[in-house]
């Protein structure tokens, strides 16, 4: 299979070009990544006036790789539209990130995010990310993934993404894999004054999500239990019971548009 590999903690992380070397030892590999750490960006993207992306080719690796100046989504983005439109890729993976991204972590993810953009785009895709960050770890994650891509017919649907999270125990302790829900349990979230090396005042973002919430069956709550996580997620984002319950009302929502004459009696009044 043709791989685009991205992650959000840019193209000097030692695990991108493991990870890269792994996967092109079965697969044609290109790899498209930030110039720098990206880490908690999301979905964050570069356009607008005056705000240009830039990138560079590296000519010494073994596999295609670009060094992106922008975000995780620009990457896959850019990759995508640009770099590879004549030869698109069969899957996209980001990752494996170098901490866990279940829950609540996966809305603020640039890893998670990347894999969102490509399913944007209609290409399957797999985030992945590590509760721990030991060459261990790195080495069961990589095996694992290899397991997965070598039945392609199981990867994630087109517009569909994979959000997959790995425990943080010792490979020989791990349970099992999983399918889960995405937890919705929030960080508790608090920040600490801090003053900079330019003696500047400061404040530093610190939390925790509390784990007595975490709801049976979600991705949270399966990490602890030393399970392989494996949250199937979706672009659209509409809360399918609340729509079913609102489009009763739909006699009411019409009628907070005001009339044609009111609208312009609105306009002339403020002349």
């Amino acid at each position: 299979m043709r791989i685009l590999l991205t992650n959000d903690d840019g193209v000097l992380s030692p695990v991108l070009y493991r990870s890269a070397d792994a996967l092109a030892g079965e697969h044609d590999v290109v790899v498209a990544a930030p110039a720098n750490d990206q880490s908690g960006k999301s979905h964050a993207f570069t356009h607008g006036t005056g705000k240009f992306l830039t990138y560079e080719q590296e000519m010494t690796t073994p596999w295609p790789l670009y060094r992106v100046d922008g975000t995780p989504s620009d990457c896959v983005k850019f990759a995508v539209s640009h770099l590879l439109r004549d030869q698109l890729p069969d899957v996209v993976i980001s990752g494996p990130n170098l901490g866990e991204n279940a829950g609540i972590s996966a809305v603020y993810s640039g890893t998670v995010a990347a894999a969102r953009e490509a399913a944007l785009w209609n290409i399957p895709a797999l985030a992945v990310s590590l509760s721990e960050s030991t060459p261990v770890h790195l080495e069961y994650a990589l095996e694992w993934l290899l397991n997965l891509l070598r039945a392609p017919e199981s990867l994630p649907k087109p517009g569909t993404f994979w959000n997959i999270n790995f425990p943080a125990c010792a490979p020989s302790d791990v349970a099992g894999s999983r399918f889960t829900r995405m937890s919705t349990v929030m960080f508790r979230d608090h920040y600490v004054d801090e003053t900079t090396s330019h003696g500047i005042s400061a404040h530093r973002l610190l939390g925790h999500k509390p784990a007595e919430l975490f709801e049976v069956g979600t991705d949270d709550a399966v990490l602890r239990e030393n399970y392989i996580a494996v949250t199937p997620l979706r672009v659209s984002q509409s809360d399918e019971s609340a729509l079913a319950d609102l489009q009763l009302r739909a006699a009411w929502l019409n009628s907070l548009s005001p009339s044609p004459a009111a609208t312009q009696a609105t306009i002339q009044a403020a002349r």
